[in-house]
């Protein structure tokens, strides 16, 4: 099961603030087996070289209709013949599609989804803009990936569901899978949600349990509501009274129980590391691969 373990690209912030390439690590850890990478939105993203590329995109976007941009990102991938308002930065993002070959990229933002939106017309740009990046990432398996890290409180169920319904129905031709992760809401409750809304859960157990170790959501309640069919990727990093550590090791979670859960109900879904960002991350993406082999 692990050796097929990916990756999230924020293990490389530490790096890319010093000078690291995106796509050069993209190539080195594909080379090392983590071929699932989800492209995690943040800061040392929008400060790579391809972070970069992709802010021009954005801005283009707008001059196309979403069908002329949906046949631009199929003929990309399939070096098929297309025409183009912005040639070279569509041969930029040709060569980088060039190394990701082989490669399954996702994309993943945060988004206050949990919340009503204060400027519907925003919120639905900014979601439309994030799947159009989805789609370009990886057409034949396009995902999109919300974690809300700004709701606080009690949530407003009703509005939750709604907004995934909506972010759902948005650009009914660029068919994907799309998701939201547990963060400071419970497991059982993201869950919920995810399921009433209609989308699929990323699961991350680290994010269950507090600094003392105690669950916020006990893992058991969780593997006792959720379905396989409800889960497209589960995350892997571990936390101590010291926080999330830069290499899976021992600690709070118990990477053995989550493995023999998805064993058995056959699970087929993507497994992605979420290391602590160090200026070595392939070595602490590899003793992490090792250690979970051994679970």
């Amino acid at each position: 099961m692990f050796e097929k373990l990916g990756i999230v690209t924020n293990i490389w912030a530490a790096e890319i603030e010093k000078g690291a390439r995106f796509d050069e690590l993209m190539v080195e850890f594909g080379a090392n087996g983590f071929k699932d990478m989800e492209v995690r939105e943040g800061d040392y993203l929008r400060n790579s070289e391809f972070g970069q590329l992709i802010q021009e995109l954005e801005i283009a976007m707008s001059v196309y209709t979403d069908a002329e941009f949906r046949t631009i990102c199929d003929a990309v991938w399939t070096e098929q013949p297309y025409e183009s308002k912005h040639p070279t930065l569509f041969e930029e993002i040709a060569a980088f599609t060039e190394k990701a070959s082989g490669l399954t990229l996702s994309y993943a933002r945060s988004h206050p989804w949990l919340s009503a939106p204060i400027d519907s017309n925003a919120d639905t740009q900014r979601i439309i803009r994030a799947k159009k990046l989805a789609y370009l990432l990886c057409p034949e398996r396009p995902r999109l990936r919300l974690v809300d890290l700004d709701t606080e409180g009690d949530i407003d169920a009703s509005a939750a569901v709604a907004n995934l319904k909506r972010y759902s129905g948005l650009l009914p031709d660029y068919p994907m899978i799309f998701a939201v992760e547990n963060a400071r809401q419970t497991a059982t409750l993201t869950l919920k949600l995810a399921v009433a809304g209609e989308v699929k859960l990323t699961y991350d157990e680290t994010n269950t349990y507090r600094g003392d170790g105690t669950a916020v959501n006990p893992p058991d309640e969780f593997w006792t509501a959720v379905k396989m069919s409800d889960l497209t990727s589960v995350h892997f990093k571990q936390k101590t009274e010291a926080g999330v550590l830069s290499e899976v090791a021992d600690g709070f979670v118990n990477f053995r129980a989550i493995a023999e859960h998805l064993k058995t109900r056959h699970y087929t879904g993507d497994l992605l590391l979420e290391n602590t960002p160090t200026a070595h991350s392939l070595q602490d993406a590899l003793r992490s691969r090792e250690y979970l082999l051994k679970c």
